[in-house]
């Protein structure tokens, strides 16, 4: 239908066929509206960017950002899990501290039977230790009382096997302890000297750098520290402990392995 102030069908035609994206209505009151068809405008080619670099000054942008911050969480959790194994190491060593401590060995004179049996019911892994600390009372009269107790037995007339095969064992295996175990405390002559000498310089870090110049800083070192360190421990005594820890950590850092 065509009549005064109605679209133009063409116009309607061409708005339908090109879509256009916005429509604009005169409202004046002195004339019939009319309305305006904007059509989209086309999409503009533009350039592309100028270099931000043009002279080559700059460096090439460097990748692996990623990489680098993953390799730093894993330090972390790796820094973590170091200080969580040394913290429970620590805990473990301080319980069997004391459960050493709370062990009373017989070594008085006169108790080699005492002794003995003593011998018997330590676990295994503690026999080492036992062997040490019981050194002095050790002595060639034990082993006689020893090897009288293994010819009673042998001689018996019902002999108890299993007691006699456990003694004979017992028997030997403290012998090649204590061999071991003197040994040990020869070969330990020296690096305890280089430990007073350590402990007694007046500046350690000067001290310890010569020290490890000299090939005078090993694993036998370290390991008398930390004997020491346990034995400072268990009498209670904090302020050896920290500071003993202190030169074996420093000491340590030298040991090649």
């Amino acid at each position: 239908m065509r009549g005064k102030g109605a679209i133009p069908e063409r116009i309607r035609n061409r708005w339908r066929e090109e879509q256009a994206v916005d429509v604009f209505v005169d409202l004046a009151p002195s004339r019939q509206p009319l309305i305006f068809l904007l059509r989209s405008p086309p999409p503009l080619s533009l350039p592309p960017p100028p270099p931000q670099d043009p002279e080559g000054i700059l460096a090439a942008p460097v990748g692996g950002h990623i990489s680098r911050r993953e390799l730093a969480k894993a330090v972390q959790t790796n820094a973590e899990l170091a200080e969580r194994v040394e913290t429970e190491r620590q805990k473990t060593r301080e319980e069997l501290v004391e459960k050493r401590a709370a062990r009373a060995a017989p070594t008085a004179a006169g108790q080699e039977a005492e002794l003995v049996t003593y011998f018997l019911d330590t676990e295994a892994d503690e026999m080492e230790f036992e062997i040490a600390r019981c050194r002095p009372a050790l002595t060639a009269d034990f082993f006689k009382h020893v090897d009288a107790a293994v010819g009673e037995l042998r001689f018996a007339k019902n002999p108890d096997q299993g007691k006699l095969a456990e003694l004979e064992v017992l028997r030997d295996y403290l012998k090649a302890g204590v061999e071991a175990f003197d040994a040990n405390v020869e070969a330990m002559k020296q690096p305890a000297a280089r430990m007073r000498k350590l402990l007694t310089a007046p500046d350690k870090k000067a001290t310890l750098l010569q020290m490890a110049g000299d090939g005078e800083i090993d694993q036998a070192l370290v390991n008398l520290l930390q004997q020491n360190i346990d034995a400072a421990r268990s009498a209670g005594q904090e302020d050896p402990v920290r500071f003993l820890e202190k030169v074996r950590d420093a000491a340590r850092k030298f040991v090649i392995t």
